[in-house]
């Protein structure tokens, strides 16, 4: 085979199996926060409680580490306010927020409506 097509379908594949960080925010948010048992939360519906209006209040929301996110989430649902807390401690707080981001501008994945 001649390298250059080997070398352009070794990058093709490595791309392939990359996680963008909206996905892997996706997946965090599900795993810890959206399927709690009985205090579970979906994306667009925690965005409303939290009172975000536009991508300035929710960039507020991420300063210091996120801990506005996670008291005034602690407020209406401590459980859910738990789960960001497990997402930001491995380290998917760039994920999170990208996922959140999202949401907010109307990419909303099917599980989370």
């Amino acid at each position: 085979m001649n390298p250059k097509k080997f070398l352009f379908l070794a990058i093709l594949a490595s791309q392939l199996f990359a996680i963008s960080p909206y996905i892997d925010g996706y997946r965090a948010y599900i795993r810890y926060v959206k399927h709690i048992p009985h205090y579970g939360i979906k994306a667009p519906e925690l965005l409303k409680k939290l009172n975000v209006h536009n991508e300035e209040d929710l960039l507020n929301l991420f300063k210091n580490n996120a801990q506005p996110l996670i008291e005034k989430t602690r407020q209406f649902n401590p459980k859910a306010a738990e789960g960001l807390q497990k997402i930001i401690k491995r380290g998917k707080l760039k994920q999170l927020k990208v996922f959140l981001f999202n949401v907010l501008n109307g990419q909303i994945p099917a599980g989370c409506m």
